[in-house]
């Protein structure tokens, strides 16, 4: 939860089709263990060339299996449809993104392949700071209670947005996060968010990140922290105790083979519930 009946129909259809450089992102995969649906199906891909081809063999494998598509657009970097079967309708997107990340993609049941959940993190704090879109905050008190701390998630999520401080990226997301009640009741939810609530976890949520990344050295922005196999955000007094990791091209596993494995069991584990 929460993923609509045919929204986990269509993934596990397509999954097949997914590979490392096409592989479903956005707020699909965040919120598969939370309460928030999403509006719609995100599969990006490495290269541009990559987007056209997707799309018209998902496509053409859904017209097979009796869904009616309305293709909203068809262009060199993004195509959109509207699927639907039984009286169910979603959206799908094939879009190009870029290929700087901290970890591989990830093979997963449902979706085929997905972007690892540190940097499906790391990508809407920086979508937050840049739009204002109320269902945002509600992904961000998810990322900061069930994935990482949100002072960690934008000191590293800078090194994917060049210009941006961690201070910066705090104040934008500040700014970006008043919304009237209209709003709030139009998300798509299994349990409605109560607005007060929601944003004071925000707040806090911020406050907490202000007061770690004042703490943090500059020549560390962009980094995350390592811990028994764990991400996680760091004590700034003691950061020799932990191990540093950098974002790359298509990103990489730790150097650790014992690292790597139980981070690879810890986001493998299906959520609850």
């Amino acid at each position: 939860m929460p993923l609509s009946k045919i929204q986990t129909d269509i993934l596990r259809l397509l999954a097949s089709h997914r590979d490392p450089e096409s592989y479903v992102a956005g707020s699909t995969p965040l919120n598969r263990g939370a309460t928030r649906y999403s509006n719609d199906i995100d599969v990006f891909h490495d290269r541009e060339e990559r987007v056209a081809r997707a799309a018209e063999e998902d496509g053409a494998l859904l017209q097979e299996q009796g869904y009616t598509l309305q293709w909203l657009r068809r262009e060199p970097n993004i195509y959109a449809v509207l699927a639907g079967r039984g009286g169910e309708t979603t959206k799908l997107e094939w879009l190009v993104d870029g290929d700087f990340r901290f970890f591989p993609t990830m093979r997963d049941e449902t979706f085929g392949y997905i972007l690892h959940p540190v940097d499906l993190a790391l990508n809407k704090a920086l979508a937050a700071a840049g739009r204002r879109e109320v269902r945002d905050l509600l992904d961000l008190v998810t990322i900061h209670e069930t994935i990482l701390p949100l002072g960690s998630v934008i000191w590293a999520a800078v090194e994917k947005s060049p210009g941006f401080t961690p201070e910066g990226l705090i104040a934008e997301i500040r700014r970006n996060a008043h919304h009237p009640s209209e709003e709030w009741r139009a998300l798509a939810a299994a349990e409605p968010p109560d607005p007060k609530i929601v944003t004071a976890r925000l707040r806090a949520a911020l406050d907490d990140a202000e007061a770690f990344v004042v703490r943090m050295p500059t020549d560390k922005a962009g980094l995350l922290f390592l811990q028994a196999g764990k991400v996680v955000q760091p004590d700034p007094g003691r950061l020799q105790d932990y191990q540093t990791h950098a974002g790359q091209r298509r990103g990489h596993w730790p150097d650790s083979i014992e690292i790597t494995t139980a981070m690879f069991e810890r986001y493998n584990k299906k959520p609850g519930p």
